[in-house]
């Protein structure tokens, strides 16, 4: 009977490294993914408004370290961003960042994604924005 327990305790650890492992590897597939180009603002609605050309000059560069840089043709804007797979968001923040670029600090859902685009929503002081990035 010892050895029955023995190996079914075995075996419930060796499924738990597994699952670990393939979090890990789903995790390190969706990083390549999201750091792999640079990414353009293709849509942005702030409620009913919509405010994408004042994202035009901007590309954005995700890096594995949790930086993001968002270039225009001469000026770089830094900040930081954080991916969550268990509530599929990404959290962002530029400090000290100016318009349009500040209105990208928040938490946001993604609510559809391929390889090349991700739409994303958050509601901000009672108001929803979306959020559609492509890459470039």
């Amino acid at each position: 009977m010892n050895k029955l327990l023995c190996i079914g305790i075995l075996a419930c650890l060796s499924l738990a490294a597994c699952k670990k492992v393939i979090d890990r590897k789903k995790e390190e597939i969706l990083i390549d993914a999201i750091t792999s180009s640079k990414w353009y603002i293709y849509s942005y609605q702030e409620g009913t408004t919509d405010i994408t050309a004042s994202f035009s000059p901007y590309t954005f560069q995700f890096h594995r370290n949790g930086t993001v840089s968002g270039f225009t043709g001469t000026t770089e804007e830094l900040g930081t961003w954080e991916g969550d797979i268990d509530t599929k968001s990404i959290t962002t923040n530029f400090p000290g960042a100016e318009e349009p670029i500040n209105k990208l600090n928040a938490v946001w859902k993604i609510t559809n994604n391929t390889w090349d685009y991700v739409k994303a929503e958050t509601t901000i002081d009672g108001q929803k924005n979306l959020l559609h990035l492509k890459k470039k």
